[in-house]
């Protein structure tokens, strides 16, 4: 008997002895760094894959990119993917990481990058030549310094009661409307699934959406006043387009010279008209819903009608972004510095508590920017969406 725990404890100790001996030989025979690139690695995580459709396999996240150095001068990104490595594909962060670590001070490297930071789905050959270490000047927190990145890995899965828990699982209470593309001539919004182009004029004046089912319509209209007061225009084109007598509120001063009224109809119709009149011209983006229902159907409906955007005839020349326009409100363009008098319409979207927000294949969202904005994001603060499993990254603004 004693023989046999002998035996068992002599098997024990020799199966740690080897343990151990390995975890030392992994120690002291990791590549060490002879370049510095500022680049750390993370795995690719089933989010990132989504957003990189034309990526073949494997490929590696870029998690962090140390300013000032290599790779922030080539204008690398956190979030872009990288596929290969000199023309060598990468199917791991350990393996990038190798890689990059073998590289010298003085020499050039070529990356494959899908930087989806920007929406470029296509690869790109991104070149840099390693520098021997970091800036002077830099605080590091290890030594000696860090000359390339880290491999990266996410945090464990929520457990009960845990403190962390509601941060991580914050994403899948956040669920963002999808909108889907509608357009005639060279008039196009979003809306939500259901939806239809129920008219549009040759010339681009109007732009009708509505729902497939229930009274739910988006309208965008201009047209020439001729004399006619505004006012009386807006009601006149509301009993014309509804067939019924209705009620406005007073006027209501908005930003970038629009005046809100709210109104309601004898057969039941309610909504909002929001314009503008520049010149003798006026453009108009209606909202009107079913009033026992406006509650929740008004803010989908204006959310449709705020992202019409048509060549209209008469319409101002694009201007710069202003400082009161949300990124969350506006189009890409807008963000960019071209923005329309849709652009400057939707900052009634604030009122309404809406947002447009869109993934890096083009598809645009709306939700709740105060809501919906995630401090302890999987890749920092901003907006997500669950997809797959995971939470995929969403950016302010429509594309349209």
């Amino acid at each position: 008997m004693l023989r046999g725990w002998l035996g068992m404890a002599l098997a024990v100790a020799a199966a740690l002895a080897l343990f151990a001996g390995a975890v030392l030989y992994s120690a002291h025979h990791t590549v060490k760094p002879q370049g510095f690139s500022g680049l750390e690695f993370a795995p690719l995580t089933p989010a990132a894959a989504a957003r990189t459709p034309l990526l073949p396999q494997g490929g590696v996240l870029v998690a962090d990119v140390m300013d000032g150095s290599p790779a922030a001068r080539a204008r690398i990104k956190p979030g872009a993917v990288v596929a290969a490595i000199d023309g060598r594909p990468v199917a791991s962060a350990r393996a990038a990481a190798d890689r990059i670590k073998a590289g010298k001070a003085g020499e050039r490297i070529t990356l494959t990058v899908y930087d989806v930071t920007t929406g470029e789905m296509k690869p790109q050959s991104v070149s840099f030549v390693f520098d021997a270490a970091p800036a002077a000047g830099k605080k590091l927190s290890v030594h000696p310094p860090r000359t390339l990145a880290k491999e990266v890995f996410y945090p464990p899965v929520a457990a009960a009661n845990a403190a962390w828990s509601r941060r991580i699982y914050r994403g899948a209470t956040i669920r963002p409307l999808p909108l889907r593309g509608l357009g005639s001539g060279q008039c196009n919004a979003f809306a939500p699934q259901g939806w239809k182009v129920a008219g549009h004029a040759p010339d681009n004046s109007m732009f009708h959406l509505m729902a497939g089912e229930g009274f739910q319509h988006a309208i965008f209209q201009s047209a020439m006043l001729n004399g006619i007061g505004a006012e009386n225009y807006v009601r006149d084109y509301l009993e014309k387009t509804f067939g019924a007598a209705t009620m406005l509120t007073p006027p209501q001063s908005q930003p970038y010279g629009f005046v809100l009224r709210n109104f309601g109809n004898r057969k039941g119709g309610a909504g909002f008209v929001l314009y503008r009149v520049t010149g003798s011209r006026i453009a108009l983006w209606l909202a009107a819903v079913a009033g026992g229902e406006a509650g929740w159907a008004k803010p989908l409906a204006g959310a449709a009608a705020l992202s019409m955007r048509c060549a209209a005839p008469g319409a101002p020349a694009l201007q710069p972004r202003g400082k009161g326009l949300l990124a969350t409100r506006i189009s890409l363009r807008c963000i960019k510095g071209q923005c329309d008098e849709t652009d400057f319409a939707a900052t009634y979207l604030t009122t309404l508590r809406r947002g447009y927000v869109h993934n890096v294949k083009g598809d645009v969202f709306l939700l709740r920017p105060r809501r919906d904005y995630w401090q302890n994001g999987a890749e920092g603060p901003g907006f997500y969406r669950q997809a797959g499993g995971e939470n995929e990254r969403l950016y302010p603004g429509r594309i349209n």
